[in-house]
């Protein structure tokens, strides 16, 4: 397995010591960087490449949430801290995960499985074509290229610049951002609900106040747009 380069932005010197220990029990994580806030981070962050940040949210100087806004191209996050309050708006800058101090090693080991499964599908992404007058689109796959009814899709997730598109049958990596992809979709059948997620409309179970049930599913509902989910299904009524 590749080496994964990683930097820690963490201002509690125990929290960060702790954070250091646990993770060189792991052989692929390389620790370039150990910050005290973001400011300090920056140089090594734009010179560097860094395949995790373990970035806490409450620091002096700027917040980590409005750290990570402020990065042109950040790099895969998993937030760090003490406050549960901060977790929609973590998972609203596409955090790859949300921990909460103190860490426990096994939660720890999940956080650190999704970053290589995102490692994963990033090098699995391939180019798609889509025609919509038959009301499908074609996926391809290596050499395999697969027809994708709409009416199949369940919904789509943001992986950075790439877009998951999850259906009732299989999953699907296509190279291309999670806005560009809704634009060739018939817009009145999805809906955007989270910075990182939209669904098809005829597959929404349950809506409450920071979720939608997909298939089963829990999604997180974003709450820059609750009030156009809440519109829409009024003016469905």
């Amino acid at each position: 397995m590749d080496l994964l380069n990683c930097v820690i932005i963490e201002d509690n010197p125990v929290d960060r010591l702790l954070l250091e220990e646990y993770l060189a029990k792991y052989s692929f994580i390389n620790i370039t960087g150990t910050f005290v806030n973001p400011v300090e981070s920056l140089e090594h962050l734009k010179t560097n490449l860094i395949n995790i940040l373990f970035l806490d949210v409450d620091m002096p100087v700027i917040n980590g949430i409005d750290f990570l806004k402020s990065l042109a191209d950040p790099p895969p996050c998993i937030m760090v801290t003490a406050h549960p309050e901060y977790a929609i708006d973590a998972f609203d800058v596409q955090a790859i995960d949300y921990l909460l101090k103190p860490v426990k090693p096994e939660r720890l080991d999940k956080a650190i499985q999704r970053t290589l499964e995102l490692q994963e599908i990033k090098s699995k992404a391939v180019q798609y074509s889509m025609h919509f007058e038959n009301d499908f689109l074609m996926i391809k796959e290596g050499t395999v290229l697969n027809k994708v009814h709409i009416a199949d899709i369940l919904y789509l997730e943001a992986l950075t610049n790439y877009t998951k598109v999850v259906t009732v049958q299989k999953k699907y990596i296509t190279l291309n951002n999670l806005k560009s992809f809704l634009d060739y979709l018939p817009p009145k059948r999805f809906l955007r609900i989270h910075r990182s997620y939209a669904v098809a409309v005829d597959k929404i179970q349950g809506v409450y106040k920071n979720e939608l049930l997909i298939s089963e599913q829990r999604l997180p509902l974003g709450k820059t747009y609750r009030q156009e989910v809440k519109k829409h299904f009024t003016e469905s009524n």
